[in-house]
């Protein structure tokens, strides 16, 4: 039962239809006239109170019978230490005023984008983001299977909260081995758990809104636009201008180092 949902207690009647058949309460032997409906009386009304105390019990656990078990994760504090403090707009991880701007394309089952969001971003982020010098957009992919999908549309609702890179994030570094159903309900519940100031339940009610519908398209339409074909995949240049794709030599900031230099002193 979902948070919030009211439990009503429900009045037993006898008799009560069960499977399209009246089944009548038993009557013990001797009872008849008012000593019979006395007896039912009192059998209705315990039968009431017991519903009256199931429903408070699930209600006040929360409606944990079908809130999804959460899962260990790993990370959470780095995570949130490393973003901390970063402006985030929809899908845009820093300042809106930064010179230079790139787009990163990512699956979230892709392996590569996992070595580079663990080898590369939180120094990208550190040096280039932090100090408002680069702003990061993001655009999910999902092609690897159905994991890249759920996982996307996590992600993309946390957008709609400002807290998308967290929750990407914290899911590339929870990875799980390619379409083995390591996207679960209890790590999504987790993940959003995890992330300050994000509410995990509007987070699973927006998965399938209009809006990540939109932004997926989006996404698909960029990545089809830049010509590229895997993940993970970059596009760099002057914010307002024209990016350009750019393939690093390897995951770590300094092989992203010198593009993104170029196009500062440019702006200068």
């Amino acid at each position: 039962m979902s948070k919030g949902a009211r439990v009503r207690a429900q009045r037993v009647q006898a008799p009560q239809k069960r499977g399209g058949r009246r089944v009548k309460t038993p009557t013990p032997p001797g009872e008849t006239g008012s000593r019979r409906n006395l007896y039912l009386g009192v059998l209705g009304a315990v039968l009431v109170l017991a519903a009256v105390l199931v429903g408070a019990s699930v209600l006040s656990s929360g409606g944990s019978s079908s809130s999804p078990k959460t899962t260990a994760i790993s990370s959470v504090g780095a995570t949130n230490k490393l973003l901390a403090g970063i402006p985030q707009n929809g899908n845009v991880l820093g300042s809106p005023n930064a010179p230079v701007t790139m787009q990163e394309f990512a699956d979230i089952q892709c392996p590569g984008c996992d070595q580079y969001m663990r080898s590369a971003f939180p120094d990208i982020v550190r040096r280039y983001v932090r100090p408002g010098k680069v702003r990061i957009e993001w655009n999910g992919i999902a092609f690897l299977g159905p994991d890249s999908e759920t996982g996307l549309r996590y992600v993309d609702a946390a957008g709609k909260q400002n807290k998308l890179w967290n929750v990407a994030e914290l899911l590339y570094r929870n990875q799980g081995e390619e379409n083995s159903g390591w996207v679960t309900k209890g790590l999504l519940r987790s993940v959003g758990e995890a992330v300050p100031g994000l509410n995990a339940d509007t987070v699973e009610a927006d998965v399938n809104s209009s809006a990540v519908n939109r932004n997926m398209a989006a996404a698909a339409n960029n990545w089809t636009t830049y010509g590229l074909s895997s993940t993970p995949g970059f596009a760099v240049g002057p914010t307002g201008g024209t990016l350009q794709v750019f393939s690093p030599s390897a995951y770590s900031v300094n092989a992203f180092a010198p593009t993104f230099e170029k196009y500062l002193k440019q702006r200068k």
